[in-house]
């Protein structure tokens, strides 16, 4: 029975982490006989958040969070490298995804690396697949550059990171394939299921809406404040009710456990903000990446802080807008749309919309159903992409 370890997960508590290992987990098992052991910080909300997957979760003995401690079991350091050393031993295959973890934005990538580097010794196949990679920091390029090397099959997600490998990382050219992010194989939940959330909410099914996915976490990587950021994005939520006389669902995609994370609290200080304006807040415990996804697929527009609240939304068909602070937003965004929509319509960087006056103005004023049209054009070829990863990747486990 073929066994593949699935790092570079996190926490599901960000749904567009649930978005990858969810998608991996239940094309790969779709295969008879094949189970997908997924490392994590937090095995047992995985678990349930992976529920119908296919997948087992496990806690990291690579990577340990001191953040995420409370959420793991208590173990010695002995018997933790011991179950490491026989995780990888029963795998079949080590399969890294992740995103963006193999960045120097959140100062983790050479730490993913380790269960890489671990297998490559024993002769186990390793993968990377759906990847954004880009580093400021010249360790952490040396450490990635060398697993890389010696990796069986590399995707990425945009052609800025496969330009990135290619260039400034002097990767053959023939061992860097261009793929689309896993996640937009990912199903949405049912119709019904997303009208009783709507309707918990207090949305009536039958209007339309825009969506807000807010990131919490976006001022540790960018140089706005809170309260600026906060100020932003309450002016944006106004402008989009005012242009486009649509009710607003802010869609708070990370339910982490740590405050400064928490897009809840930010969407619930929105809200509160604006006590004329129909914001509804879809925060109820339990909502899973399937649920956004079919939310936001739903909306007429969706404007996203979060990548994967993007792609859930484009991958529906539906036009998608990124505030983002890394090159990531701007490849999926760019690539999705293709060389006919201008990048600066679909993406803008944080930092430059919060200190534009006229920004928020020019998102509500997009042409939705253009986009549309055009994305309908595009999305077979994205999802075509994804699910050749799929394909690559059984293709080496069985070789």
């Amino acid at each position: 029975m073929p066994n593949i370890l699935l790092t570079g997960i996190t926490s599901c508590e960000s749904r567009g982490v649930e978005a990858l290992a969810r998608s991996l987990a239940t094309s790969l098992t779709a295969a008879p006989d094949t189970t997908v052991t997924v490392l994590t910080q937090t095995p047992d909300l995985d678990s349930e958040a992976l529920a119908g997957s296919g997948a087992d979760c496990t806690a990291d003995p690579f990577v340990v969070s001191r953040s995420w401690a409370t959420m793991r079991p208590v173990e010695t350091e002995q018997h933790r490298r011991e179950r490491a050393s026989r995780l990888v031993k029963q795998a079949d295959l080590v399969l890294a995804t992740g995103g963006d973890l193999h960045t120097s934005d959140y100062g983790v990538s050479t730490s993913y690396l380790a269960v890489l580097d671990r297998a490559q010794k024993l002769g186990i196949p390793t993968a990377m697949v759906g990847q954004s990679v880009g580093f400021t920091d010249p360790a952490e390029q040396a450490a990635f550059t060398v697993t890389a090397q010696r990796l069986d099959l590399l995707t990425v997600r945009e052609s800025t990171t496969w330009a990135y490998l290619t260039g400034p990382l002097a990767l053959p050219e023939d061992r860097v394939v261009l793929a689309a992010d896993p996640a937009f194989l990912l199903q949405p939940s049912s119709p019904d299921r997303t009208a009783q959330l709507l309707a918990d909410a207090g949305l009536d099914a039958t209007q339309e809406y825009v969506c807000l996915a807010p990131s919490r976490g976006v001022t540790r990587y960018s140089p706005i404040s809170d309260a600026q950021h906060l100020d932003a994005l309450t002016r944006l939520a106004d402008t989009l009710w005012r242009v486009r006389c649509r009710p607003l669902v802010l869609v708070p995609h990370c339910h982490d456990s740590r405050e400064h994370n928490d897009d809840r609290l930010l969407a619930r200080q929105i809200a509160a903000r604006l006590p004329n304006v129909p914001v509804h807040v879809l925060d109820a415990d339990g909502t899973g990446a399937g649920d956004y996804k079919a939310v936001l697929g739903g909306a007429e527009l969706v404007v996203s802080e979060r990548l994967h609240a993007s792609i859930g939304a484009l991958s529906s068909g539906t036009p998608a807008v990124a505030l983002g602070h890394s090159p990531k937003f701007h490849g999926v965004l760019a690539d999705t749309y293709g060389p006919d929509v201008p990048p600066g319509d679909v993406h803008r960087d944080i930092a430059a919309f919060t200190a534009d006056p006229g920004a928020a103005e020019h998102l509500a004023h997009l042409d939705t159903e253009k986009l549309r049209d055009h994305l309908a054009t595009r999305l077979p070829t994205q999802a075509a992409l994804a699910t050749a990863d799929i394909a690559r990747v059984r293709a080496l486990l069985n070789s």
